[in-house]
């Protein structure tokens, strides 16, 4: 499906829901054209009209990236922190944290994520390692010039740390990637994630105060329709609540699984072995990162302790 968000900027959205394997796009008419992330579907892409001649990739993760062969004469673009994993499939493997799995989940990892679920027919490749060709690297402040739209990339790190948003300064219309005000949080789960750059990216966001908001997942928000501040606001509110109900929780000695398994730590609808896992890797950061404020500390038999 395509949204019209102004004479030049369209937003492409799966066939389905927006959820992986899928997500959004944004495409850029003019000279050159550019499409941002590839993980709509083959389906979704059948309605773009016009050649590609630009594609930049917001990260590194499946559902950004898994249409990438849809595009075989775009110059693929991605972050200069993460294009090692775009060749490499070692390097890529390390982004995901799954060398923690078994001390986190106290049993080896039995499934790969592309064990799990079967792929849709419009998605062209299997969950793991997607070796891309690159013909540009994104640092921030990176910028395109497509004749009706000025682009710049903005590393907006804390999902991935590599991650990038992409302002159209010309029309004030933002894409931020997976700071995609889910009802559920964000996500900062991988071996590279931040929840404090994340939250620093979601400030930095703020501050842009754009017309329209787009993200990989949901409808694109409007200025006069919604209040994008608070919005990203409430979304990173989610997750130092979760902080908050960890540290409240650990008035008494804790052992990791004790707090692994109370409610307010994951907030996915649904519980997998990858969910579980990946919201124990979220709360491993919440540890760390309360121990650097001096308010908890970890003991020599595994206990999580106030100070």
């Amino acid at each position: 499906m395509i949204i019209e968000l102004n004479k030049h900027v369209q937003l492409i959205r799966p066939e389905g829901k927006s959820v992986f394997p899928y997500s959004n796009s944004v495409f850029i008419k003019g000279d050159p054209s550019i499409l941002i992330d590839a993980g709509s579907g083959g389906r979704a892409y059948r309605d773009v009209k016009e050649p590609v001649d630009i594609l930049l990739l917001s990260h590194n993760h499946f559902d950004h990236i898994n249409g990438v062969s849809f595009f075989p004469d775009a110059q693929v673009w991605a972050s200069r922190e993460e294009a090692p994993g775009y060749e490499d499939a070692t390097v890529y493997a390390s982004y995901n944290g799954y060398q923690y799995w078994d001390k986190l989940m106290g049993q080896p990892r039995h499934r790969r994520l592309a064990q799990t679920a079967a792929m849709p027919d419009d998605v062209p490749v299997s969950p793991g390692f997607v070796p891309v060709q690159l013909g540009g690297l994104i640092d921030d402040s990176h910028s395109w010039d497509t004749g009706h739209e000025h682009i710049i990339a903005l590393h907006t790190p804390g999902h991935s740390h590599g991650h990038c948003s992409f302002w159209l300064e010309s029309s004030n219309i933002l894409f931020s990637g997976d700071i995609d005000l889910s009802p559920y949080g964000p996500w900062y789960g991988g071996n590279y994630s931040s929840f404090d750059q994340f939250e620093k990216s979601v400030r930095r966001l703020e501050l842009l105060d754009p017309a329209v908001l787009t993200t990989s997942h949901r409808r694109p928000f409007m200025r006069g329709e919604d209040n994008i501040a608070q919005l990203l606001r409430e979304y990173i509110d989610i997750g130092l609540r979760k902080e908050h109900n960890i540290l409240e929780y650990m008035k008494v000695p804790r052992a990791f699984k004790d707090i692994a398994d109370q409610p307010f730590v994951s907030t996915y609808p649904a519980r997998t072995e990858y969910t579980q896992f990946w919201s124990r890797m979220m709360l491993l950061q919440h540890l760390q990162r309360l121990e650097r404020r001096g308010l908890i500390t970890e003991f020599d038999d595994g206990q999580w302790r106030r100070i």
